[in-house]
């Protein structure tokens, strides 16, 4: 991955803590100080050096310069602004360089030695005047190497140790230590005191082989006497191996931007640091698959119980008695003859359907048989139940995710999304059977009408009138032959048309129920956990791209000369 790439990746990483509402200041400030630090040249790289009072810094920089560059007083502090010792071919190239740094004292040197490192000689980290330490700690974050400098006497300084090394070793990429004032020790005395820093600030470091040990060089600023050891010939020797200063600078953004990310990663509860592991590093390390806020099988009783209460407000039982009783009645108008199509005029006329058979307007109004409450606090408590377990910087908008009216407010959404997909459709069924049996009610009824004109006539102007034999009955007028018919096969019309509409209207009745039942369980869990599964698919963005930047971002960082 490029460089590039990996401030892009940042970008997705801090469009992810947004959403998790973890801080992004630090992380934002790294991406611009990146992008900027990419518009400067990068034929040179800059080197800080960085120390406590009196640990020799300017008299170490003015020594590898052979002249004075940065004042030395007995009076401590002395340096308080920080001085760049630069090679003078790069000086006009590197002007927007130091000004972005904020560096306005500036010393030149020629020779072909040290031409591809700018020096910068920082005011004291542990200086009794505040301005001078923030100084120090504005510029870190900006430079591309550091050399620690300290002395005999303060390399096991706690300020050294606990607030700079302890930060900064595992992010910057070309870094070396260095221990001054050596001429005060005896030869015997070097390799134990090189032994013991370098065990000091192995505890800062991550037990992996992706940041490398610094190396531990002895310097003076007095070359001894008989020109054996000491003076800065291991510190010169260190700045003139192999090395590029683009990829220096390369580096170095790289390690910035994967700390970046992972810090990130780790606020928002998918990361590790090597200190919780027993050692000290803070660099973060992405850990094992990270649990959900909601494991799963939290979340699927929440949305089993939070989806029973709105079936119990949908009351499918009553919607089911609804649709037998609109299914019958439009059976009975379709294939009822005349005297069903005279029902259901006067059934509508009068608003009964609407009152005792519309399931339509029963699913419609099914706010009228309770709240949503009892099923948003199941969906609710499931969220809050994770809030002790989740990490801090992510409560706040996990807690959001669990508000009571969010969720309430998407149950409600939920059901009328769910009762609108069903009422904008024709639910309740028909048959061609029905128009058959009107059919045949028709005639029944044209016969019963008939026989009962006939037998009025009869009855009234005493025609002739034949007559038909009837088993058991013996000789009946045709007229009242014709009522009997009629009537027994209006009765057994209707039944079978009855039968036939509750066989159909069970059937539609279980197909609804089932639908809406589905669609209820099947949508809660989404619809009621909406805020938290963004909260989750932005923590899997995080995760990604501090795998990403860990893999392929910091992969430089063993090799550092």
């Amino acid at each position: 991955m490029t460089l590039e790439g990996c401030l892009e990746t940042l970008d997705r990483a801090i469009e992810a803590a947004d959403v998790l509402g973890i801080p992004t200041d630090q992380a934002r400030a790294v991406r611009a100080s990146g992008a900027r630090r990419l518009g400067f040249p990068a034929n040179v790289y800059v080197l800080a050096l960085v120390g406590g009072t009196g640990v020799g810094k300017s008299s170490l920089l003015n020594a590898l310069a052979g002249t004075s560059v940065s004042a030395v007083s007995a009076h401590r502090p002395t340096t308080a602004e920080p001085v760049a010792w630069i090679p003078a071919e790069t000086s006009e190239p590197l002007d927007a360089l130091l000004s972005w740094l904020e560096v306005r004292e500036v010393r030149t040197h020629t020779g072909p030695q040290m031409s591809d490192v700018a020096i910068l000689d920082l005011p004291d980290i542990d200086s009794i005047e505040p301005s001078h330490r923030k100084r120090a700690e504005a510029l870190l974050p900006k430079v591309d190497a550091v050399a620690w400098v300290t002395d005999p006497e303060k390399y096991h300084d706690a300020v050294l140790h606990d607030q700079y090394l302890r930060r900064w070793l595992p992010r910057l990429d070309r870094q070396v230590l260095v221990i001054n004032k050596t001429d005060r020790l005896a030869s015997a005395d070097m390799g134990p005191l090189r032994g013991d820093l370098a065990a000091d600030v192995a505890k800062w470091l991550p037990g992996d082989t992706t940041v490398p040990r610094p190396r531990v060089v002895m310097t003076s600023a007095l070359p001894p006497a008989d020109g054996s050891i000491g003076g800065t010939a291991e510190f010169r020797e260190w700045l003139a191996s192999e090395v590029d200063a683009k990829r220096v600078v390369r580096s170095r953004l790289e390690a910035s931007t994967a700390d970046a990310v992972t810090a990130l990663a780790q606020a928002a509860g998918v990361g590790r640091t090597a200190a919780s592991e027993g050692r000290g590093a803070p660099r973060a390390k992405l850990g094992p698959a990270t649990p959900a806020f909601v494991e799963p099988a939290a979340r699927v009783r929440a949305a089993e119980a939070a989806g029973g209460e709105l079936l119990r407000l949908l009351d499918l039982p009553g919607v089911e008695q609804q649709m037998a009783t609109a299914v019958r009645s439009r059976a009975r108008t379709r294939g009822g003859g005349p005297f069903g199509v005279a029902r259901g005029v006067i059934e509508s006329a009068v608003g009964r359907p609407g009152q005792v058979a519309d399931p339509v307007s029963y699913l419609s109004r099914w706010r009228e048989r309770g709240s949503v409450v009892p099923a948003a606090e199941a969906m609710r408590r499931a969220v809050t139940d994770a809030l002790p377990e989740a990490p801090a910087a992510t409560r706040p908008m996990l807690a959001e995710a669990a508000n009571s009216t969010t969720v309430s407010e998407a149950m409600v959404r939920l059901v009328d999304d769910v009762v609108s997909r069903q009422v904008d459709r024709d639910f309740l069924p028909s048959s061609r059977v029905w128009l058959f049996i009107g059919l045949l009610q028709t005639a029944a009824t044209a016969a019963l009408v008939a026989g009962i004109v006939w037998t009025a006539i009869w009855v009234l102007a005493r025609p002739p009138v034949d007559t038909v034999q009837v088993p058991a009955l013996g000789a009946i007028p045709i007229p009242l032959a014709l009522i009997a018919i009629g009537a027994v096969a209006g009765y057994l019309l209707a039944r079978v048309l009855g039968g036939h509409a509750g066989v159909l209207a069970r059937r539609a009745s279980r197909a609804l129920a089932a639908d809406l039942r589905a669609a209820v369980q099947g949508s809660v869990a989404s619809a009621a956990f909406a805020a938290l599964d963004r909260l989750e698919a932005a923590r899997h963005a995080l995760a990604e791209a501090a795998t990403a930047v860990q893999t392929e971002c910091a992969q430089d960082v063993a090799r550092r000369p």
